[in-house]
């Protein structure tokens, strides 16, 4: 038998089924996160609306492209409010991010000042409820304008649970898929460095008002190296 077998895969799997999750949970300001009650085991990010909250929610540094891939990522929830909702769900490069959020696009301008490098979905309610494709690499955004609006994808909408899955590889410098329910909904390539390792994170900020970020599960997968 082969000393390097079975090779298997490196896999996250939280479906929130007890009151303290394994996982990183960091939390600024008044902001606070737990467990709710509702079937099937939910997580809830609980943002007041001061302009100050945000929740990160992160397994550890595990991932790489480089050494396992296809890289999964996938997240199931919704927003209470959607239209004063921010967040970043995805791969990052820190389990315990000082700001709690790796990176966003607050009013009309990308914040790059957090995570060094991540890849993954956003979403800036007050301005649009359409997902937004984006990440840091090595402090730089991945687009030098603006993360990509996803609108081959179905907007967020109050209380209405939606998929998102991210497929990672390190052709062509970086190549993220997009799906939204299923469906693919953009491929970007040169989007980001293969060579971190990343973990998988949930994480939420809130501007004006309140709104509460909640998490059917968190998937992530990569064969092993």
């Amino acid at each position: 038998m082969a000393t390097d077998t079975p090779r298997g895969e490196v896999t996250l799997w939280e479906d929130f089924v007890k009151d303290n999750s394994d996982l990183n949970e960091t939390n600024v300001d008044g902001a606070t996160q737990d467990i709710t009650t509702r079937h099937g085991g939910w997580w809830r990010q609980v943002m007041a609306g001061d302009d100050a909250d945000a929740a990160l929610l992160a397994n550890e540094l595990v991932f790489e492209a480089d050494e396992g891939f296809q890289m999964i990522y996938e997240w199931r929830g919704f927003f209470t409010t959607a239209n004063v909702a921010a967040a970043f769900l995805g791969f990052s490069d820190d389990p315990v991010e000082t700001n709690a959020i790796p990176t966003e696009d607050e009013n009309g301008a990308q914040n790059v000042a957090n995570a060094t490098d991540c890849v993954g979905f956003l979403i800036e309610g007050e301005t649009d409820l359409t997902w937004l494709a984006g990440g840091v690499q090595n402090t730089v955004g991945n687009d030098t304008a603006q993360p990509i609006a996803l609108t081959a994808g179905p907007d967020a909408a109050n209380s209405v649970a939606q998929t998102l899955r991210l497929e990672l590889n390190p052709n062509d410098s970086g190549t993220v898929l997009y799906f939204i329910n299923g469906d693919l909904v953009s491929t970007q390539t040169a989007y980001f460095r293969s060579q971190i390792v990343y973990c998988a994170c949930v994480a939420s900020d809130d501007r004006n008002g309140a709104f509460n970020l909640d998490t059917d599960y968190i998937y992530a997968m990569a064969p092993r190296s």
